[in-house]
């Protein structure tokens, strides 16, 4: 079972990227720019484009909002689950297990806050709802990388590989939050809506690729103890 808890991240990270595929092939076109375009765009849509209940040239969403929609509470979920067993790791060593116990208050805000996206869509109706619990999300995960990697640090029997992958995604999430905050303005223009769903779709990269390095060091991690 506590394997399970960890094998199973994978599979979440593989129906994220899947749903995600096929949401974008439903996805009937429109920018924030331009409300003219076919299809989805990959350097020119953002992933909330794909969960909008009208889409952006005002056809019909349904298929594409739920198959987003749905992966991204599948995807919180299954993330959470494997951190429900990760945090044992650190039970060990008291200052280490003290500042995991952060990391997963915030955790649990950022895992809260995405489920919170997928139910708030970013139409018009509830766009202002959308885009406080986006920046709670990304925030929350930022402060929950910081206490993880000192939590890394304090554990002995941690790998330095570990530390090192945690205090970079650390670094590319804070970059994203100073460039969603000062980087140029989607609304106003293509090259800044370029900017900034590329930034977005790079940091979903990130944020898959570090929870799946993750889970792989989990399962190494049981394999020796």
């Amino acid at each position: 079972m506590d394997n399970f808890r960890i094998k199973q991240t994978f599979w979440g990270i593989g129906g994220f990227i899947l749903l995600n595929f096929f949401s974008m092939i439903f996805y009937p076109g429109g920018t924030l720019i331009d409300k003219d375009t076919d299809g989805y765009l990959f350097f020119y849509n953002f992933l909330s484009n794909l969960g909008e209940r009208t889409a952006r040239n005002g056809d019909d969403n349904f298929i594409s909002s739920i198959l987003f929609n749905s992966s991204l509470i599948l995807v919180s979920i299954s993330f959470l689950i494997f951190y429900s067993k990760y945090f044992q790791f650190f039970k060990k060593e008291k200052k280490s297990y003290n500042f995991i116990k952060f990391a997963l208050f915030f955790l649990l805000v950022s895992v809260i806050s995405f489920i919170c996206i997928a139910l708030f869509t970013a139409d018009e109706s509830s766009f202002d709802e959308h885009i406080f619990f986006v920046k709670l999300a990304f925030r929350s995960l930022f402060l929950f990388t910081i206490f993880q990697s000192i939590a890394i640090h304090f554990n002995s029997e941690m790998s330095n590989k570990l530390l090192f992958v945690s205090i970079l995604f650390s670094i590319s999430m804070v970059l994203f939050i100073l460039m969603m905050d000062y980087g140029p303005n989607p609304f106003e223009s293509n090259f800044g809506l370029f900017v900034q769903v590329t930034s977005q779709k790079f940091i979903t990269f990130c944020i898959l690729l570090n929870t799946y390095f993750q889970a792989k060091e989990s399962l190494t991690f049981v394999s020796q103890g």
